[in-house]
């Protein structure tokens, strides 16, 4: 739970949006994924009160805005913290008791195959007597197209599974663990992989990097101090603060990657993935909670800043100035706009959309139509 995070470090004390009343945990939505099929688009959304959902989005018509319908939901147990979609597999990382202790709580990620949706879920296990993934919650994932799984958990543990065919019960696929990665100092809460380098951000404001074949550390960007009035440090290179997300990113033109970080320092910053190196840092006035990327019109990419007290700004990439703010959707747009924030996950979806869920229970779904200049 950012909110709960930032509060123990001193970050946004006291927020309760703009009705003065903290909202209930509960109801809190803390994921989005967008499952593009058959013609069709869908949502997972998970939160904390224990539950998974499935949303058809009916696109706009004429002057209508989208139409969002639930078509289903199943209860895991415990607070979802992470959703995730790669090709026709779902994950989903949540909090419930193991049935070794069934007292304690523990990590889980289970994963469904959307064209079998009537199996059971695959389970990743850390073995057979540690049927849980991890002994904190699941904060981030991450896949690749040849079965692999990193989870950050908030333990400050990164785990690593692989899809064998014959690992599941009964002889079907299923996940294998791999290999745990320490040193975060909290929990972990973004995962990218770049160019054969799984990145990794977290609650202690680091930003680590990690050789995947081996599990070693690679490299490390520590994060700074706050100076004495409690603003964050000017050094552009590092974080002030926890970091909230990860995000990779591919220059059309040169095929240059790089890697984009949010945090609640109120900056996002832009990393050269091939050394590491900080090439762009912009302020944002409140803590950044999520990030994502989608495109104009004009197929000119952008980024989504979804920020702490609800308001999501969109800004340039590739431009000049880098990262300039086109556009600023407040949170103060009541009935429409996410009046509680932080907004805790933001994701794009086909024909410019892209989604946005928060601490105050809402989905929102918004489409650029508009020509920014770029």
């Amino acid at each position: 739970d950012k909110l709960k995070d930032s509060n123990k470090q001193g970050y946004n004390k006291g927020y309760a949006g703009n009705s003065g009343k903290p909202v209930k945990d509960r109801e809190k939505v803390s994921s989005v994924a967008v499952w593009e099929t058959n013609g069709s688009i869908k949502l997972f959304t998970g939160s904390h009160d224990g539950k998974w959902r499935l949303w058809n989005v009916a696109p706009p018509s004429g002057s209508n805005g989208a139409v969002i319908t639930k078509e289903f939901e199943h209860f895991v147990g415990g607070p979802v913290d992470a959703v995730h979609l790669a090709s026709h597999y779902f994950f989903c990382g949540f909090e419930a008791s193991p049935v070794e202790a069934p007292d304690a709580k523990a990590g889980m990620v289970h994963s469904w195959n959307l064209n079998a949706a009537q199996d059971p879920p695959m389970e990743l296990c850390m073995s057979p007597m540690a049927k849980y993934a991890g002994s904190g919650r699941i904060r981030s994932l991450w896949t690749t197209p040849d079965g692999s799984v990193w989870s950050g958990g908030t333990d400050g543990t990164i785990r690593q599974w692989a899809y064998t065919p014959s690992a599941g019960v009964g002889g079907a696929g299923g996940f294998v663990f791999v290999r745990s990665m320490s040193g975060h100092l909290g929990a972990v809460t973004g995962l990218v992989l770049m160019k054969g380098v799984l990145w990794s951000g977290g609650m202690d404001g680091t930003v680590r990097l990690w050789n995947i074949e081996s599990g070693e550390a690679a490299h490390l960007i520590p994060a700074v101090k706050k100076d004495s009035t409690g603003n964050s440090s000017t050094a552009p290179g590092h974080h002030a603060g926890p970091v909230t997300g990860l995000l990779p990113f591919e220059v059309p033109s040169d095929q240059s990657t790089f890697v984009f970080s949010s945090s609640l320092d109120e900056t996002v910053k832009v990393w050269n993935a091939t050394n590491g190196e900080c090439v762009a840092s912009e302020k944002h006035g409140q803590g950044v909670t999520a990030i994502a990327l989608t495109s104009d019109l004009k197929g000119n990419p952008l980024l989504l800043c979804g920020l702490f007290y609800g308001d999501i700004m969109i800004r340039g990439t590739l431009s000049n100035p880098p990262l300039c703010l086109l556009l600023k959707i407040s949170h103060n747009f009541l009935g429409v706009g996410h009046e509680l924030g932080p907004v805790n996950d933001i994701q794009s979806g086909p024909g410019n959309t892209f989604y946005a869920v928060a601490d105050d229970g809402k989905l929102t779904c918004w489409q650029i139509t508009g020509d920014f200049g770029l």
